[in-house]
């Protein structure tokens, strides 16, 4: 911003009207390196993080009426790292393993606030939409140097704990949820949300190869009722043992509990080139001009 801004001052000074038009972006996707923190790759060449199909959901004061909000929660550790092909690439020896026999883990905590958009029922089936108000998800390396305890979903422990990689905010409005229940108290569902880095943005002693504070974070997932093998009793129960805790422990008694399905994806937003070309172009027309001036001064 500060490039521009002296870019239009220039072109003020030398009497040229120029209309600087928001930044076209594009999106290209991201490949990581996953490492340990201490200098060892996981996997290389990473397009997409794949979570635990057992991972948890809670939502929090969920009612299906338009305009009515509630807080969405979720956590699960990360089972592979796909390529850009979605195929597994085999990581370094140990994940999910036990930490004491030289185990490490990732884990995803988010807490997310949501809008009911819309509310439609037919033939018994009750579907509502959603979109995302604000929120965060955070990723979370943990091993028998961090501190932590190995994720477990019955319990809700070690999802939260070990050592804080990275926080992303949740970008509001930007995609959508929806859930049907049936007749028969079954339901599912989907999400699709974005994410940008902020704060110090991610540790690239864990994740390398990151833009930056425009590099986005897309999660999706598929949501199930009943949540069968993702039971959990609490949800964030852990402390990070390298920043303070932002996920206050909430217990699975009230709420809506659902199995959720969930992997993420790195993009990053660039200039798309026509937007450079833009800019070029009226760097060289403010150069021709002031030339133009100096000519005629002499």
């Amino acid at each position: 911003m500060i490039r521009i801004s002296k870019l239009a001052q220039a072109v003020a000074l030398a009497g040229i009207s120029l209309t600087i038009a928001p930044l076209a972006q594009a999106q290209i996707t991201t490949d990581v390196l996953v490492r340990d923190g201490a200098g060892n790759v996981i996997a290389n060449n990473v397009r997409s993080f794949d979570e635990n199909e057992a991972g948890s959901g809670l939502a929090l004061g969920f009612t299906p009426v338009v305009g009515s909000t509630f807080i969405f929660l979720y956590q699960a550790n990360v089972v592979a790292f796909n390529n850009a092909s979605g195929l597994p690439i085999t990581p370094l020896p140990g994940l999910n393993q036990s930490f004491a026999s030289g185990g490490y883990e990732f884990t995803v905590a988010a807490r997310i606030t949501e809008r009911v958009t819309s509310v439609s029922t037919v033939a018994g089936a009750t579907t509502a939409t959603f979109e995302a108000l604000g929120g965060t998800a955070s990723f979370f390396f943990d091993n028998a140097a961090n501190g932590g305890v190995q994720s477990n979903t019955p319990t809700g422990a070690g999802f939260d704990d070990g050592h804080l990689i990275g926080t992303f905010q949740v970008v509001g409005g930007a995609g959508v949820s929806n859930f049907t229940t049936f007749a028969d108290g079954t339901g599912i569902g989907a999400t699709a949300y974005d994410f940008l880095v902020s704060g110090a943005g991610v540790e690239s002693a864990f994740i390398a190869g990151l833009l930056g504070p425009i590099t986005d974070l897309h999660f999706t997932s598929s949501q199930v009722l009943p949540p069968g093998t993702s039971t959990t009793s609490a949800f964030h129960t852990g402390v990070p043992s390298n920043a303070a805790d932002i996920y206050p422990t909430t217990t699975a008694t009230n709420g809506l509990l659902l199995k959720v399905d969930g992997s993420n994806t790195f993009t990053t937003s660039v200039p798309e080139p026509e937007t450079y070309a833009m800019l070029l172009a009226g760097l060289g027309l403010m150069g021709f001009v002031a030339r133009r001036r100096r000519r005629k001064a002499a």
